[in-house]
């Protein structure tokens, strides 16, 4: 690391509505007397070894740290952070009920923060580098007011006592002028707030599936195959065909990849007709998924996952195996997904 560049804590705050509040003429007189009293309570707050550039009505904050960041050390600076955060809300709070009072003149004004950690460099008495950019972004969508905290920095909260009355919750959002989407420790005030599309963006884990039937010589198939007995989920069970959805793929698409990919055959999925099922484990979360009713069009059945590989059952054969040979509601699910077969092909 170069002797200009340091370890970092980075933290923003903005006072929200001040630009609004400003423009009217009757509280403009006193924005010089507001703006003196809201330096003074941070110059009050944080210790004379942390930098502090005031920007208009915002300011940005700059705490070297000298120790080693360990998992322990960050926990222990963010929660010393927050404590002085909580603290600079309510005096600020009660220097607008006071500044209100004085004059006659409503300050709706509360305070946005954001909060990152990282490698910046010193330039003379300022400061610049990417995490100083990220940190402007958070504080940015730290609204209506609230406290954003970098997660990739943070993956760890402390334990923050409740007389602080305070709680985090996990997003992903994306940042203005930041391509990638950013996971995100917010406040409360901050998760209640309408998030357009373009700004809120999840990646769950969502499952498509399908039961692949065929109608040979007046007689009803059904494909199954047993999963082998080394998979952690459902060893030895049998199944249909599915996976997880791609990114950019319908589910009509993704049924047809996997039972080409893995069973080496083409099928005609029935988008209209599917159900809705749920994967949950202890302590993972829940992936939901949907399932789809297939035909089958051409292929060898064959798979590499499965012991023995794919095999076509009668309607007679499927329902002899016994429900503990299967995943759980599967067999009742297949004989409606059949009966709606029949129907199709006797029309």
């Amino acid at each position: 690391m170069s002797d200009n560049t340091i370890v970092a804590l980075v933290i923003f705050v903005d006072a929200r509505g001040f630009t609004s509040w400003a423009e009217k003429q009757d509280s403009f007189s006193f924005i010089d007397e507001f703006a003196i009293k809201w330096q003074e309570l941070l110059n009050s707050a944080f210790s004379k070894s942390t930098y502090i550039k005031y920007l208009g009505d915002g300011a940005m904050i700059i705490k070297e740290i000298d120790n080693e960041t360990t998992p322990n050390v960050l926990k222990s600076l963010l929660k010393d952070t927050i404590k002085i955060i909580i603290s600079v809300d309510k005096s600020f709070s009660q220097l607008c009920d006071n500044l209100s009072k004085q004059h006659g003149c409503k300050i709706p004004l509360k305070l946005g923060w954001g909060i990152t950690k990282g490698s910046i460099k010193k330039i003379k008495d300022d400061y610049i580098g990417a995490d100083i950019n990220k940190c402007s972004r958070l504080c940015s969508i730290a609204r209506p007011y609230g406290i954003a905290i970098d997660r990739n920095d943070f993956s760890d909260l402390p334990r923050f006592p409740e007389t602080l009355n305070i709680s985090f919750f996990p997003q992903k959002r994306k940042l203005k002028g930041i391509n990638d989407i950013e996971d995100v420790w917010v406040t409360k005030e901050i998760t209640e707030k309408l998030i357009i599309r373009e700004e809120l963006k999840e990646t769950p884990e969502v499952h498509i599936a399908g039961y692949c039937f065929k109608f040979q010589n007046g007689i009803y198939y059904i494909l199954l195959a047993k999963r082998k007995k080394t998979r952690s989920l459902y060893p030895e069970l049998f199944e249909g065909c599915g996976g997880q959805l791609s990114y950019n793929e319908t589910f009509v698409q993704g049924v047809e990849r996997h039972y080409k990919r893995e069973f080496n055959i083409d099928v005609k999925v029935y988008q209209d007709d599917y159900s809705i099922y749920y994967i949950q484990q202890p302590n993972e979360p829940i992936i939901p998924g949907i399932v789809f009713l297939c035909e089958y069009i051409s292929g060898e059945p064959i798979s590499e996952n499965h012991d023995p590989g794919p095999q076509w059952f009668t309607e007679e054969e499927f329902k002899a195996i016994h429900e503990s040979k299967m995943i759980k509601g599967i067999k009742e699910e297949i004989i409606k997904f059949l009966d709606k077969y029949k129907k199709f092909k006797n029309n």
